[in-house]
């Protein structure tokens, strides 16, 4: 398993771009944090910082950390994926071990790293996959040998999942809840307290942030915008099942992977003699959090307000549970499934590397041109090209980010303009307000407003945005090679 864990995590290594579409946003917030007392990023200048008040937290300030001794906020980040790959499969193993199941079904865990959420860029969800299966394993091992550490351990891995990802801890509080009071059997109601004593200090997080959140009161930073709720038909949501796990990349491979995987658990699901199960009750355990994810996937709303694909996240967790279900029989019938689970996890990780290294190509000279800018400046990006031949889902959509991940400042379009980031603008320089969803569309470049504000455009795509006057300040162009080109606002 580790190495098929470790080849998981290989193509991340493999080149200096990847295709994850979020990913500058991260990383430019990681590269804020760790450079909050710089002068020249001037962070403090542009940044209020809200601790507490947000989710989003954890994964930026374990980034930020990181970033000292590795050097960048990019290479943090890798690190931070890196063991989150590995952590996939070796976190469904704790949970294997303590419900007494086969720990080589874990294998099916490094195939599971590479879906949609991880290719959006949805890592603060991504990471509170594995500590997720992880707290429910220490959810189980409390119940049925209660210690003081374990409490407080769980305690603790409850707390960083809250603010790591809600859509995770919505998942988790009613699952690990189950298992305190219900595990083997129900426990009497003066029981449930002292058995629910680890989601005492969540409990508490979760008043204050109801009442004080800006992802609940958007209209205490400025957000303006409906906070309209949309359903997906349940239909819908299955015909997207495939979607929203392994169809990330352009060719078919990534269906490949899931038929096999699929094939696999077919193998090991068939009807066959086994030997009787100890405790049955674990296995209906797992099924009726298999059944939560599954009610969560069909009945959450897809989209409130700004954040989207909200039903979706809980796809994976679904599959990654999945294989807790299953009891592979003995010798060479329960093994050869196994072994297409774990050819699957290195065909996956391939099918990652080549593409990755073929998108970083597709980039091209995107570095060069953007190090001619100047560090602490105002840059706003238009990105015309936003789509890659390899890789799904817009994945040069938030490039601009990478600016001020290597030289702080400012790049709009930014998480900063939404409610739900830790780290928010100064209202006496912040950037001239947009309508929402203004980065999918390059021409909202308004260059009597914004050009005042902006000290340089970085466009992406083969188009002079400049090329007709139009009323505000002027622009030279300062670089272009290949897609990209930078101008600087003339004085």
């Amino acid at each position: 398993m580790l190495a098929c864990a470790a080849a998981t995590a290989v193509p991340l290594w493999s080149a200096a771009h990847l295709p994850f579409t979020d990913l500058p946003q991260h990383v430019s917030a990681i590269a804020t944090l760790r450079h909050w007392w710089d002068p020249a990023w001037k962070s403090q200048e542009y940044f209020t910082l809200e601790l507490g008040q947000t989710q989003y937290l954890l994964y930026y300030l374990a980034g930020a950390a990181l970033a000292f001794p590795f050097g960048t906020a990019e290479r943090a980040n890798l690190v931070l994926l890196s063991a989150i790959a590995v952590a996939f499969p070796f976190s469904l193993r704790s949970l294997l071990r303590a419900l007494r199941a086969d720990t080589r079904l874990a294998l099916f865990g490094c195939t599971l790293f590479w879906s949609q959420a991880l290719l959006i860029g949805f890592f603060n969800y991504v990471a509170a996959m594995p500590l997720t299966i992880w707290a429910l394993a220490l959810a189980l091992r409390q119940t049925e040998l209660p210690s003081r550490r374990t409490l407080w351990t769980l305690a603790a891995a409850a707390v960083a999942l809250f603010y790591v990802h809600l859509s995770a801890f919505v998942f988790f509080a009613p699952a690990a809840a189950l298992v305190s009071i219900a595990v083997p059997r129900l426990a009497p109601v003066r029981e449930w307290p002292r058995k629910l004593l680890w989601a005492a200090p969540v409990a508490v997080l979760s008043v204050l942030w109801l009442l004080n959140s800006p992802v609940v009161h958007p209209e205490s930073v400025g957000w303006r915008q409906p906070m309209a709720l949309f359903w997906e038909p349940p239909a819908t949501s299955l015909r997207n099942l495939t979607d929203a796990l392994l169809d990330i990349w352009r060719g078919p491979q990534d269906e490949w992977c899931l038929l096999a995987l699929l094939a696999a658990i077919a193998l090991l699901a068939w009807p066959q003699r086994r030997e009787p199960e100890e405790h049955p009750w674990r296995r209906g355990l797992v099924a009726v959090w298999l059944a939560w994810a599954a009610f969560l996937y069909l009945a959450f709303p897809v989209s409130i307000g700004w954040m989207w694909q909200l039903n979706e996240r809980y796809a994976l967790l679904f599959a990654l549970l999945l294989p807790a279900l299953l009891r592979p029989a003995r010798g060479l019938r329960g093994a050869l499934p196994l072994l297409l689970a774990v050819a699957t996890g290195f065909f996956a990780a391939g099918t990652a590397l080549a593409n990755i290294r073929a998108f970083a190509r597709e980039v091209g000279p995107f570095d060069e041109v953007l190090a001619r800018a100047q560090p602490g400046r105002r840059l706003i990006g238009m990105i015309f090209e936003q789509n890659s031949r390899y890789a799904k889902f817009s994945a040069f959509l938030h490039f601009q980010a990478y600016y001020r991940a290597r030289m702080g400042g400012v790049a709009s379009f930014s998480f900063a303009e939404l409610p739900q980031s830790p780290l928010r603008y100064r209202p006496e320089n912040a950037p001239p307000p947009h309508p929402a969803g203004w980065e999918w569309h390059a021409n909202a470049f308004r260059n009597d407003v914004d050009g005042y504000y902006y000290d340089y455009v970085l466009v992406g795509g083969l188009v002079d945005p400049f090329a007709r006057p139009q009323p505000g300040p002027r622009w030279r162009l300062m670089a272009r090679e290949g897609r990209w080109a930078l101008y600087e606002k003339q004085q």
